[in-house]
């Protein structure tokens, strides 16, 4: 039907009288756009639509680069987004990072070029070996340029978990992953008919291209823009590169000679078990070395004026991803991770899962189910640049996993006598409703977070770990939106409760 309905558009289109008598006044122009759009043409369609995809995914990487340049959203949700990628790190996914980052290093890459080379030789793709030859080489040469004219310091390495030197934008893994491995996966699209196959090999190379750059922002060596940028200036280099050379190959004036024939796919595979070989060699003699990190020097503050000392600072409000500020601070707690832990135990409130994969599964099914979901976690928020590391609930009877008075809970580098101080942002999310035009379930909360604040000060009275409790002025009344533009209300004030369970 779409197909049919198409092609009588454009005949429609065709048989125009007034845009046959266009085409008849310019024959020159028509003919040299007729061309551009035939596919059989050498400079044909197949040139046309390289140059159009290589010229947007370029604009994406100038954007980005303009970003940076202007400090814009991009890169004020780089802090952010990398501290919420590390949330989600385990001993195992880490050693698997590990093993995906050393797939774009260039020892691995080297060999893995070489050994197709060998191959291409074999079997006599000479303009082949060229763009491999084009696609790493100039890449490589892209990148250094790149380091050298931004010159972007990388992230705070103390959280890396493998070393790194150099500059960070734009990422060299990333985009060399994309110059070999794309490259690879279009051999391999040349060579076979299927569709299905095509398609295989596009979803397998697409996948391992995104895992190299995605661990290189787990482990903490690139800011998420590095990565990106990398991807679309990559993008753009390895689709010119396959344009250039399938237009060469098309116009060639003698046919390619190819090899064929049993033994070639025999070459291919102790080849490929050589690569891997390689690769695997490479992993187990680098393994991952998990170094101490020292710890943020804490900062000493006096109990007696406790939040005044500390705002001057630190932020009164929690943050967006771009860092816009959002909710003010309306809960300062003192205490170690235990005494917090009982404290709200006692007063009712269970803690959240921490944020994983699993968890936030978990979450996602309770929600779109409609059920109850025990300690799930809710969508972090950010102060001072880092996501809440902790979180507690209370559910009213027979609530659903929509419906849930919440606090997100930050451990700061502060201290009053050596005890820690926690921050945290409690109100109430009475419903979730699907977003119009998005089609994402988001949490409405109530507008009046001071009711929860009072509801909670009440709850850790009688929780009998409170010392001592008290009010403070954090900001003026106000109101204002979160992060997805729900609106509240505020008198500005938090509760200040010192928190000791051992004297009970």
């Amino acid at each position: 039907m779409a197909r049919s309905l198409l092609r009588s558009i454009l005949e429609a289109i065709r048989h125009d009288p007034e845009l046959r008598r266009v085409i008849a006044a310019h024959p020159r122009c028509w003919g040299w756009l007729a061309r551009r759009f035939n596919r059989f043409e050498p400079f044909g369609l197949q040139l046309t639509v390289g140059v159009a995809m290589a010229v947007v995914f370029l604009f994406f990487f100038l954007s980005v680069v303009q970003d940076l340049m202007a400090n814009e959203a991009v890169v004020l949700a780089d802090l952010r987004l990398l501290s919420l990628v590390q949330m989600y790190r385990t001993p195992s996914l880490n050693r698997v990072m590990v093993f995906l980052t050393y797939m774009g290093n260039w020892q691995v890459v080297t060999a893995g070029a070489s050994l197709l080379m060998i191959y291409l030789a074999l079997t006599r793709r000479w303009l082949w070996i060229m763009a491999l030859l084009v696609s790493i080489g100039g890449g490589e040469i892209l990148v250094q340029l790149g380091k050298v004219g931004f010159a972007r310091a990388r992230p705070d390495l103390v959280n890396a978990l493998i070393p790194a030197k150099g500059a960070s934008f734009p990422s060299g893994h990333a985009f060399v992953a994309i110059c070999f491995y794309g490259l690879v996966g279009w051999f391999a699209i040349d060579r076979v008919h299927s569709r299905t196959a095509k398609a295989t090999i596009a979803v397998m190379t697409i996948t391992v291209v995104v895992a190299i750059g995605f661990s290189r922002i787990y482990l903490g060596v690139h800011w998420p823009s590095d990565v990106i940028a990398s991807f679309n200036l990559g993008a753009a280099w390895l689709i010119a590169t396959i344009t250039f050379f399938c237009v060469a190959r098309a116009s060639a004036v003698d046919a390619i000679s190819r090899a064929s024939g049993a033994w070639s796919k025999t070459v291919a595979v102790c080849l490929v078990t050589a690569w891997a070989v390689f690769v695997g060699v490479f992993d187990y003699t680098h393994p991952l070395v998990d170094k101490d990190r020292p710890a943020n020097a804490p900062v000493d503050l006096p109990e007696a004026n406790l939040p005044e000392a500390m705002f001057a600072l630190a932020p009164r409000f929690s943050e967006d991803i771009t860092g816009k500020p959002m909710e003010p601070i309306n809960v300062i707690l003192t205490g170690s991770e235990a005494d917090l832990v009982k404290a709200f135990a006692q007063a009712g409130w269970e803690p959240t899962d921490r944020i994983s994969f699993a968890s936030s599964w978990r979450l996602l099914g309770a929600e779109l189910r409609n059920q109850p979901s025990p300690r799930a976690p809710g969508l972090p928020t950010f102060w001072h640049g880092q996501p809440n590391q902790r979180g507690f609930q209370y559910v009213d009877p027979g609530s659903s996993a929509r419906e849930r008075h919440h606090i997100h809970v930050w451990e700061t580098d502060f201290r009053v006598s050596g005890v820690p101080v926690w921050l945290g942002t409690v109100h109430f999310d009475k419903e979730a409703k699907t977003e119009s035009g998005r089609g994402l379930l988001i949490h409405q909360i109530d507008p009046d977070i001071d009711s929860e604040r009072n509801a909670l000060r009440s709850a850790l009275l009688r929780s009998r770990c409170v010392a001592k409790i008290e009010e403070a002025v954090v900001t003026q009344p106000m109101m204002g939106k979160n992060a997805i533009g729900n609106p509240f209300f505020t008198d500005g004030q938090a509760v200040v409760a010192f928190l000791n369970c051992r004297e009970l």
